[in-house]
């Protein structure tokens, strides 16, 4: 990508504005501009030359059943590593703008309403219900799949 910063950049908007509080979503449109994926990112990330690994929050649910399980939870193997294979930085600022090699549009952003509230239910969730090294396990971003205690 053609700017140096943007990996800077990237990491502040995934951090948000201190002390977990705010953060970032990611939008994917298709090439004929159809949404694709709209959801929070996790706080962490990884680049391997043009290919930038994120991790979108997925698959939250309020679990059901056995006392002592956490008011909402998610299944981990959903909230899987992605890798965004970046063709070329369009725009940078308030947000990431890019286009993947496959010519989707990816906009990284701070967290919008419609995101805000699932990623602060993640990072409750990362940080009160997960051991200390599922947690280095999630933020090193490898494997496609979660063979852990809430897959």
């Amino acid at each position: 990508m053609t700017s140096p910063g943007w990996q800077a950049r990237l990491a502040a908007l995934l951090a948000g504005d201190g002390e977990l509080g705010g953060g970032a979503e990611i939008e994917v449109r298709d090439p004929d501009g159809s949404l694709a994926l709209l959801a929070p990112l996790a706080r962490h990330h990884r680049v391997d030359d043009d290919v930038v690994w994120i991790r979108p929050v997925v698959g939250g649910y309020v679990p059901a059943g056995e006392p002592g399980l956490p008011p909402y939870a998610f299944h981990l193997d959903e909230a899987r590593p992605r890798a965004l294979a970046v063709s070329g930085l369009i725009e940078e600022g308030e947000e990431l703008l890019f286009r993947t090699a496959g010519a989707q549009l990816v906009r990284i952003r701070p967290a919008g309403p419609a995101t805000l509230a699932e990623l602060e239910r993640w990072d409750k969730f990362c940080g009160v219900v997960l051991s200390a090294q599922d947690e280095i396990a999630l933020d090193r971003l490898w494997g496609d799949s979660w063979w852990g205690e809430w897959a």
